[in-house]
């Protein structure tokens, strides 16, 4: 290869590919030039004066758009999508991502090493140049709920062993960290003895916590959510990975004026479908950075040199001689959708039309049945309560989650809610005109947790799906018991998938095969079915502004400040369990 290369610079064979007449975007001198890019063998061999007489093989006229290096994506995590890796590649390389570093923590908690193995084989012959990490912390919220996977310093080392995986993923039990817990510390070590770069989620420490946490060697955060807090971890030598939901103008004015800029990057995180079809992906978070007043150059070294280094990708992210060929043309800097995308010089987009064809991906037996769930009836729905023999009925002060129908961001709110008469030792809680959800363990523990969410009033039928953080246990959402049971039912029996039910009948059903999580549809076809999905839940009264977000964060025991998983209510400020009925009171037939 070498010899190829130091051959077509002496003018003694012909470059393989050259690209004319483009404005070059340099990030490592923060220019744009003018010229010419000779290609051979998928690296660049050099970059040339527009005037230059070059021999090649094929030559592309660029039409004076610009080349800028494929995109780096230092975290961000495949399942989001739902999307096999087959078809998750097919869309990020239409947006200029030459390359990801997944986080696979969604697949890992439903099978464990086999699902991060099957997930790093479907990957393995990409286009898409996908790196992945091995899972820290399943379950995120131990004691608060139960997943299909459970992670300790045996399981890291074989996680580490699994050819594809190239770091610890983010370490989000950040308090057990900062506090020293000696079973995290050992998942912590027992990657960092692999000499593997280690990922952090530390919203929340600062000060003398934060620094223990970055002791660890942990030094990067894809969370930090103020300007404030990102000056301080790029001090203490964070490497600043800033998703599209953290960015304001504060921030954008801190990135900008930082003095160092080398440990800063722009990540997705996560991407659901409608957002990745309709936005795109990380070429959007370039983009929003940009409108809110990032430098149009800093923001594409945050997408490309940045990252590539953070991932030891020392040949990657950049367009100059010796770097891998991985590079996109786009006509306006500010909004970069790409015409032309090449992967290790290889054309992988073109005007609209993506090139590779790979055999289609078949989806192995072992990663299909994951859903471990016996049937489920209107009486699992029920809120019952044991009371004395002959309970005339009575009221009972409840815990509700409260949501605001925009943010993911929860609160306990306390009501009194009418119980009815004794029945066979209970009194059952009357509970509209509030939201009710159910979340059902789907590894093969009897067991299910129920809450009530206000500003969701008069759902008339009923959604469910066996994607939902971190555990990806059965949710399911309703306004009736029996449509309810019928969507739980449903997905028990295609094994995993989203659906919605009103009046005892199935409206769309959309099965995700893989884990529970992914589907093998093409993603127009999938895109197509989601949002009719999502159109019979505004129909049916579920009016959340981030719907899909909403249903797939509500069971997220580690998000401020009431959830609900498996195991009940969960308090997660306090990291405790909470009953969804705290007090009851009879009321008898004269009102006293």
């Amino acid at each position: 290869m070498l010899k190829d290369i130091a051959e077509a610079m002496l003018g003694r064979r012909p470059f393989d590919l050259v690209i004319r007449n483009v404005q070059i975007v340099n990030v490592f001198s923060a220019s744009i030039v003018s010229g010419s890019i000779g290609i051979v063998n998928g690296h660049i061999a050099g970059v040339f004066g527009p005037e230059e007489a070059l021999d090649s093989r094929r030559s592309i006229d660029g039409g004076n758009a610009y080349a800028l290096p494929g995109f780096v994506d230092s975290h961000m995590h495949l399942e989001s999508s739902m999307l096999t890796p087959e078809h998750f590649a097919q869309v990020a390389l239409s947006c200029g991502t030459t390359t990801v570093c997944a986080d696979p923590h969604e697949i890992a908690n439903v099978l464990g090493i086999e699902g991060v193995r099957g997930l790093a084989d479907a990957c393995r012959s990409l286009p898409l140049r996908v790196l992945l990490t091995a899972p820290s912390t399943i379950p995120s919220a131990p004691g608060l709920e139960d997943s299909g996977f459970d992670v300790g310093p045996a399981e890291m080392e074989a996680l580490l062993d699994i050819p594809g995986v190239a770091g610890l993923g983010e370490v989000m039990d950040f308090n057990a960290v900062a506090a020293g817990d000696e079973r995290m510390l050992s998942v912590i070590e027992a990657a960092a003895n692999h000499g593997v770069f280690l990922d952090g989620h530390v919203s929340a420490l600062t000060g003398r916590r934060l620094q223990t946490f970055r002791a660890m060697g942990i030094d990067s955060d894809h969370t930090t959510p103020s300007a404030e807090k990102l000056r301080e971890e790029l001090a203490l030598g964070f490497t600043v990975q800033v998703q599209e939901c953290m960015l304001n103008r504060e921030i954008v004015q801190a990135m900008n004026d930082a003095p160092v800029q080398d440990r800063i990057c722009l990540v997705t995180d996560d991407v659901p479908l409608p957002r990745l079809m309709r936005q795109g992906h990380l070429n959007f978070v370039v983009e929003r950075a940009i409108e809110l007043g990032l430098d149009p150059i800093r923001a594409i070294r945050y997408a490309t040199i940045n990252p590539a280094v953070r991932l030891r990708l020392h040949r990657t992210g950049g367009i100059a001689p010796g770097m891998e060929a991985d590079m996109q043309l786009v006509q306006d800097l500010r909004h970069p959708r790409p015409k032309l995308v090449l992967r290790a010089g290889e054309i992988v987009w073109d005007h609209g039309s993506y090139l590779p064809h790979t055999a289609p991906y078949q989806i192995p037996d072992h990663l299909r049945s994951s859903v471990h769930l016996r049937p489920v009836t209107e009486a699992d729905f029920a809120v019952k309560v044991p009371v004395r023999p002959g309970f005339s009925g009575g009221i009972a002060v409840v815990n509700l989650i409260g949501q605001d129908g925009a943010s993911i961001r929860t609160q306990r709110v306390r009501k009194t809610l009418p119980l009815a008469a004794e029945r066979d030792g209970f009194a059952c809680l009357k509970t509209a005109p509030y939201l009710k959800m159910a979340v059902f363990n789907r590894y093969g523990r009897d067991q299910h947790g129920i809450g009530l969410l206000t500003g969701m009033d008069g759902v008339t039928g009923a959604a469910a799906l066996t994607y939902g953080h971190d555990c990806h246990n059965l949710t399911v959402y309703g306004g009736n018991d029996a449509d309810m049971a019928l969507a739980a039912n449903t997905l028990r029996e295609s094994q995993g998938g989203l659906c919605t039910v009103e009046n005892g009948k199935v409206l769309t059903l959309i099965p995700l095969p893989l884990a529970g999580l992914m589907c093998d549809l093409p993603p127009e076809v999938l895109l197509e079915q989601m949002e009719q999905l999502l159109s019979d839940c505004r129909r049916m009264g579920f009016n959340h502004q981030n719907l899909l977000t909403f249903f797939t964060l509500m069971p997220l025991a580690v998000s401020p400040e009431l959830k609900c998983t498996d195991l009940g209510l969960v308090d997660a400020l306090h990291k405790r369990l909470l009953p969804l009925i705290d007090e009851i009171k009879e009321i008898s037939s004269d009102g006293t």
